[in-house]
């Protein structure tokens, strides 16, 4: 039987990685984005990126849809100290969420 080619409609796995690290860096101080954001078509890509990079990047600054931490209380803190606004154990999503649009536009 022969090997059927994969159809590639965008962009390889490592430019997809590539751009997810560049919106993470282009997310401002004070604002906070979702893995959904990073990339609608995988939002667990991002996780992994964030995994395995070895780059310094804002990490803190990813948090799931919900505005919840993925990293719990180290996140929490951090996030605290940039005077991100939290309401109980999520970040207050309407006032700190910078959504995918705003992203690129920063880029």
């Amino acid at each position: 039987m022969a090997k059927r080619k994969r159809k590639q409609d965008g962009p390889t796995g490592t430019e997809r990685q590539e751009a997810i690290v560049e919106l993470i860096r282009a997310v401002p101080e004070g604002f906070v984005t979702t893995y959904g954001d990073l990339c609608p078509e995988a939002p667990r890509l991002p996780g992994r990126v964030l995994a395995t990079t070895t780059e310094k990047l804002p990490w803190h600054r990813i948090v799931r849809a919900d505005g919840t931490f993925a990293k719990g209380d180290r996140q929490r803190r951090l996030l605290r100290k940039e005077g991100i606004p939290l309401v109980g154990k999520r970040v207050d999503m309407d006032k700190a969420h910078i959504p995918r649009e705003a992203l690129l536009a920063n880029r």
